[in-house]
């Protein structure tokens, strides 16, 4: 039996989910596109998810919550003056392995509804406020410079990490450690010629 039989159905349904909507987008998948993916019949697909909103919400939920997940444990098991580092060579890691996931968390929350939209952006705001804390603490030991807040620095940080999953490619020639330490460098020490 093949490790894609041995999947449960509701994890291929999520997986295969997420890149359909990175793919194709969201409001261009159908439901029957995503039963016909899954080897199943539509009627069937309703056995697994309630709508295809559904879906989103997980996809979602499940980047967030791996992301923060990896991120938290990078960051506790660092020693102090290399958490910042940790902290993003864990989000670029986790980023780009569940990378139609992640992309579709960032891109596709316009096409929530008002409510699971709220709950999602809760969800980002509670990590944003962890990589925040771990910055302010980078600024507190004099590894970043604190004439701008951590706020300024925790958004800059995040977009430089997250555009990453639209660039990267796997068989570029950087895997995910060394995009990780070159970013890494690259906001700490910047890119000017000193």
């Amino acid at each position: 039996m093949s490790e894609a039989e041995r999947e449960p159905t509701s994890e291929r349904l999520i997986r295969l989910a997420a890149t359909a909507f990175w793919e194709r987008g969201y409001a261009a998948t159908s439901t029957r596109e995503l039963s016909e993916l899954l080897g199943i019949q539509k009627a069937s697909l309703y056995h697994h998810i309630r709508g295809k909103e559904d879906l989103l919400e997980q996809i979602s939920v499940r980047s967030l919550e791996h992301i923060s997940s990896a991120v938290a444990q990078a960051v506790s098991s660092a020693p102090e003056g290399d958490r910042l580092r940790a902290l993003v060579r864990a989000h670029i890691d986790t980023a780009l392995g569940d990378r139609d996931m992640h992309a579709v968390m960032l891109t596709e929350m316009r096409s929530m509804s008002d409510a699971r939209r709220q709950d999602i952006l809760e969800l980002r705001r509670r990590y944003e406020q962890s990589v925040e804390e771990c910055v302010a603490a980078a600024q507190a030991d004099g590894t970043l410079r604190s004439d701008m807040s951590a706020r300024w620095l925790t958004l800059s940080l995040l977009n430089l990490l997250n555009w990453t999953i639209f660039w990267y490619r796997p068989e570029g020639s950087l895997d995910a450690d060394e995009i990780g330490e070159r970013l890494y460098d690259v906001f700490v020490n910047g890119a000017g010629a000193g």
